[in-house]
């Protein structure tokens, strides 16, 4: 298989060949125009579970944009079909769950590299294990017994973040992918247009774009624009964090 940087290349080869800008690409992949030129520019890992996308818009097949061999793809052995069977028994929104999880390791598994010790930075303690909505809110109190803390290396973990979570639907979409994982800064205020994680109150928690009026109510907007907003008055609604970008 092939490097992130190797796969940005022929991305980008794809790209220059088909004289697509930068826009409509973003726009054939469903992807904010400044986080595909984060990708393009290397300064992000390429999003391996975003690959079918990129091979439909590029005319191309995932096989090509990563460097597989057809004998690679063509030769399964008995741990693969196990894993088939084990995946065609599950509903689609398991199979979804199982496909982001192994796309993570897979990500971990290419991106390791022997760093020197003075180059090295130690594991991070990230409390980890709850989810967000990102659509129709949840009752976040259920989710206090499934936190649990989990080591990641420091050179993934941004400044400030004080929580891994889950986002559990689509409403946030394409930014924020159902069942990707992000991670948040606790902090009772956000600016308008933030991202943040809120609890409603009555009514649970959900990750929206927050904007306060003047009105003195909070509008909760989505991404995803077959969602409506959600408004509230200012004090029913309590801010968790902000969603480090």
């Amino acid at each position: 298989m092939k490097t992130n940087d190797e796969i940005v290349d022929t991305l980008l080869e794809l790209k220059n060949e088909q004289n697509l800008t930068l826009s409509e690409l973003a726009r054939r992949v469903n992807m904010a125009k400044s986080a595909l030129s984060r990708y393009f520019n290397k300064t992000r890992e390429f999003p391996l579970n975003n690959v079918d996308a990129f091979a439909k818009a590029l005319h191309t097949t995932p096989e090509y944009i990563l460097g597989f061999k057809e004998n690679e793809i063509g030769s399964l052995t008995d741990s693969d079909r196990r894993i088939l069977r084990i995946n065609k028994m599950l509903s689609s929104d398991r199979q979804e769950k199982v496909y982001n999880y192994a796309s993570d390791q897979l990500d971990e598994q290419n991106n390791e590299k022997v760093t020197s010790m003075f180059n090295h930075k130690p594991l991070v303690d990230i409390p980890y294990g709850r989810s967000t909505a990102a659509g129709s809110p949840i009752n976040g109190e259920d989710q206090d017994t499934q936190l649990i803390h989990k080591l990641i290396a420091g050179e993934k973990v941004p400044a400030g973040a004080d929580e891994l979570i889950t986002v559990d639907g689509d409403s946030m979409e394409p930014l924020l992918k159902k069942g990707s994982q992000v991670f948040i800064h606790y902090q009772p205020e956000v600016e308008n247009g933030e991202i943040a994680i809120v609890h409603i109150r009555d009514v649970g928690v959900t990750c929206k774009k927050f904007y306060v009026n003047s009105d003195n109510t909070v509008t909760l907007k989505s991404i995803n624009k077959a969602y409506d907003d959600m408004v509230f008055d200012c004090d029913e609604v309590n801010v968790i964090g902000k969603v480090i970008l």
